[in-house]
């Protein structure tokens, strides 16, 4: 296990709870209702909100702990940075949560539409939502000093 910085790890793990809560509400919500075919109400209508939101953010600390572990694999964002046409510290990052969007989310999303019939609208959506959190988890994990 590499060293890591926990507070940037915590910060990055909260990145996915804002995102979720400005992508699927007022910029795609209807939309993602519509691709569900479902209502408010029927979410509404079994929603635990302690369970949805206390294992999704868990799972983005674990999600924002592995980028880390990977980023400090790599010789951590102060080595990365300091790399030919890297771009910077917080470049590192974002490139980091672009690898993870394509190698492990892209992947996985795809199936969901080819072998579950779910509608390709909601793949889009979810890739979306999926590539601006790791895209963010990865920019604050690199960037923090």
């Amino acid at each position: 296990m590499h060293e890591v910085n926990y507070l940037a790890v915590l910060v990055a793990g909260v990145v996915p709870m804002i995102a979720g809560a400005v992508w699927y509400g007022p910029l795609f919500g209807k939309r993602w209702l519509g691709y569900m075919e479902t209502t408010e109400e029927e979410i509404r209508k079994d929603f635990n909100p302690l369970k949805t939101y206390g294992v999704s953010f868990l799972l983005a600390l674990l999600t924002a702990f592995i980028l880390a572990q990977l980023l400090a694999g790599m010789g951590g964002p102060q080595e990365v940075s300091t790399l030919p046409g890297s771009g910077g510290r917080a470049m590192a990052g974002i490139h980091l949560g672009l690898m993870a969007l394509i190698a492990f989310v892209l992947p996985v999303a795809h199936q969901s539409v080819a072998f579950e019939g779910r509608k390709a609208g909601l793949f889009w959506l979810s890739l979306g939502y999926n590539g601006v959190s790791l895209l963010g988890q990865g920019l604050v994990i690199a960037a923090w000093r």
